[in-house]
């Protein structure tokens, strides 16, 4: 019997049945039966057993949503409606950081290229790149400013209809364009 033991458990009840105390599942088996809601009661009888079974599981699994999932979708609500004003000019802000520290990369580059062969970088040149970099700024906070948009409508109605705003990216010119 210690073979039988030590391979598969407990033969009362063990390994991972969830009734014998120290296992993972100890208490907490939703199919050992422990659980009497969450089991199909065999000795329930007539036509409305397995009703009555059916709506304890929709019972407990709308409860479990109202526990895990609700809070979070409340959340997302509450950022996407009262504070997104501050979150959209946050991912502006980072946007626009982002355009101008590529552009002084870029001027740095070419600054640096220039001066290993003695050479300054021409007036006009500073110029187009200024004129280049105003537009690029004015291009991100725009795509910014219309994906945080896009993201709060996904956001509140679920994720439905992301394939049309995509679309329309894509026939505008953006991203796919």
């Amino acid at each position: 019997m210690a073979f039988y033991t030590n391979i598969f458990g407990n033969p009362n009840g063990g390994l991972y049945g969830g009734s014998v105390e120290g296992e993972p599942y100890f208490g907490n088996n939703p199919y050992g039966g422990s659980q009497g809601s969450l089991y199909v009661d065999p000795f329930v009888s007539g036509d409305q057993g397995a009703q009555e079974t059916l709506a304890r599981l929709y019972e407990a699994e709308f409860e479990d949503y109202l526990q895990r999932f609700f809070p979070v979708e409340q959340d997302l609500i509450q950022q996407m409606t009262t504070g997104f004003g501050g979150l959209q000019q946050e991912e502006i802000a980072r946007a626009q950081k982002a355009v101008a520290r590529q552009y002084a990369n870029v001027a740095g580059q070419q600054q640096r290229r220039l001066a290993g062969y003695g050479l300054r970088t021409p007036m006009g040149t500073q110029q187009e790149m200024q004129r280049s970099e105003t537009s690029a700024l004015v291009a991100a906070r725009n795509f910014a400013r219309m994906r945080s948009e896009e993201r709060r409508m996904q956001i509140l109605s679920g994720g439905l209809g992301s394939g049309i705003s995509e679309r329309t990216v894509t026939q505008q010119g953006g991203l796919g364009g």
